[in-house]
């Protein structure tokens, strides 16, 4: 067996089982299995042909390991190269017409040139390959499947550990409304968009035309409003929850665990979903491109991006990463097309039948910067930062507002036209899940005051102008609502701030609000 060289199955599956093991809870395991035996077989498959045309098993091994390198090596360096190119490095290179039409052509033809260079120095070399040189393959081999295994059986250990019962969540015993024009309910969450003091503060720019004009068709603006907490899938978890993540978890709560699953599964079977199905609202969810929104198996209506080859979140980052990047649009979704569809269907729910509570997360204005200001599409992008691919981005401040301010306006397109269309008043609720992840040059109070500063604006219609007070938190927005609409009797909690890191997203750190001050408008402004 020392002298087969099975490694290469090894080599050309290892990508895939890494990529779910490092991101527990985020993907299914069937799907990577699948995944996993595929490239399995064609790495096998691969080196029968190799074997005919180097000339030896040895080489034949090496062959596939050579290819299912390169295969994975095209996502990374394709999108080193492009940004290499759009930042002006090679703007030769950039305006060349030819290459503009089918820059993905001309990679691939680039990579498959290396590739059979490749081929032919081992065909060349196959006869004075060291015969130890297999068995040494296979040994890294070995090593890297009990790393994987390893580093799964941890993950799902950890989760389970962390994992609250997989029953859907208890929804709050709450009496039913008997209004026959129960109002239809927008929950529309702007990725990472910046509170109007950040905004003027850190990027030098007045978003007052935007937020008064929301004041003028009647929203309420929380002008000192901030998140809970500082990722995404623990803001929203909480926010649809109406409850912070501690007493969600319970005492499974585990600070040394990064698994998603549990967390995303409240974000998609919430008990805000859970209390106005028994009101008597249908459940609408518009697909985003961020993990615990891609997909909801429980709401009443899914409403999908066209998504290419690959509708799986994972296989989509899998072909992002790989060759099949070459494939643009055509092997997985493109994300610009994904947001343009939204603003589209988000707009017509308001002729659709209600009552109805409709779910839309937009990642923009967060990265990846897709739009200018004129709505212009920059890239045809296959990636979501679901994989963390893009972390620096957020320092490019000209291109976030830009995008910010393209957002701006078919959000504004979007509430007209459900404001016009909606056959009752709605309750609309604008928020952001968090701040932008500003670091550069800033010391850490500054970053969590940026990160913490979100948007709130509710349309509340028949509400007292005290309703949304300025100081507003997410995991208070639904319990004021159903209190207000439904007479629900909910609590308000007690606003609080916790902080935490990527790698321990569940390592809570509290903070007061006294350390995430409002920075009051500055002259000109």
């Amino acid at each position: 067996m020392t002298r087969w060289p099975w490694y290469a199955a090894v080599f050309a599956a290892y990508p895939l089982l890494y990529i779910a093991a490092a991101n527990p809870g985020q993907v299914e395991t069937p799907t990577v299995a699948l995944a996993a035996a595929a490239a399995a077989a064609m790495a096998a498959s691969a080196m029968v042909l190799l074997r005919w045309l180097l000339g030896s098993w040895g080489a034949a091994g090496l062959g596939v390991a050579w290819l299912a390198f390169l295969f994975f090596a095209y996502g990374p360096v394709n999108e080193w190269w492009l940004d290499f190119v759009t930042a002006g490095v090679e703007q030769r290179a950039a305006g060349i017409q030819w290459y503009n039409r089918s820059p993905q052509l001309v990679h691939s033809i680039v990579w498959a040139l290396i590739a059979a260079a490749g081929l032919y120095e081992l065909r060349r070399r196959a006869a004075r390959l060291p015969s130890r040189l297999t068995a040494g393959l296979n040994l890294v081999a070995a090593l890297l499947a009990v790393f994987v295994v390893m580093q799964g059986g941890i993950n799902a250990a950890i989760g389970r550990a962390s994992q609250v019962a997989q029953a859907s969540p208890v929804p709050a015993v709450l009496p039913p409304s008997s209004d026959a024009g129960r109002p239809d309910i927008y929950f529309i969450v702007l990725d990472g968009y910046a509170r109007a003091d950040v905004l003027r503060e850190y990027y030098g720019f007045d978003n007052t035309p935007f937020l008064d004009g929301l004041r003028t068709r009647g929203f309420q603006v929380a002008d000192a409003s901030r998140s809970n907490f500082s990722w995404t899938f623990l803001s929203l978890g909480s926010a649809l929850n109406f409850e912070y993540v501690q007493p969600l978890l319970g005492d499974k709560l585990d600070p040394m665990t990064r698994d998603r699953k549990e967390m995303y599964r409240l974000i998609r079977d919430s008990r805000a979903a859970h209390f106005l199905k028994e009101q008597g609202y249908r459940t609408v969810q518009l697909q985003s491109t961020w993990g615990g929104t891609g997909s909801n198996p429980h709401v009443d209506e899914f409403l999908a991006c066209d998504a290419g080859l690959f509708g799986d979140e994972y296989l989509r980052a899998v072909a992002d990463a790989s060759w099949l990047r070459a494939l643009e649009s055509k092997a997985s979704m493109d994300i610009a097309n994904c947001h343009l569809q939204n603003f589209e269907a988000l707009a017509a729910q308001a002729s659709r039948p209600g009552p109805k509570f409709v779910l839309a997360h937009f990642v923009p204005p967060h990265h990846p910067y897709l739009f200018d200001r004129e709505g212009n599409v920059l890239r045809r992008a296959n990636i979501s930062d679901q994989f963390e691919f893009q972390k620096r981005l957020w320092e490019d401040r000209v291109s976030y507002v830009d995008q910010l301010l393209y957002v701006n306006r078919r959000i504004g397109e979007v509430v007209d036209r459900i404001l016009s269309d909606s056959p009752h008043p709605p309750v609309i609720v604008l928020v952001s899940d968090h701040g932008p992840n500003l670091k550069d040059g800033l010391r850490r109070d500054a970053q969590r005051r940026i990160r913490f500063a979100n948007l709130t604006a509710m349309f509340l219609p028949g509400a007292g102008s005290d309703l949304l007070p300025p100081d507003a938190t997410p995991v208070n927005h639904l319990r004021r609502i159903f209190n207000e609409y439904f007479d629900a009797g909910l609590p308000i909690l007690p606003d609080r701030y916790f902080a935490s890191t990527y790698e321990h997203p569940y390592g809570f750190l509290e903070i007061g609000a006294d350390d995430l001050p409002v920075q009051a408008p500055a002259a000109g402004f």
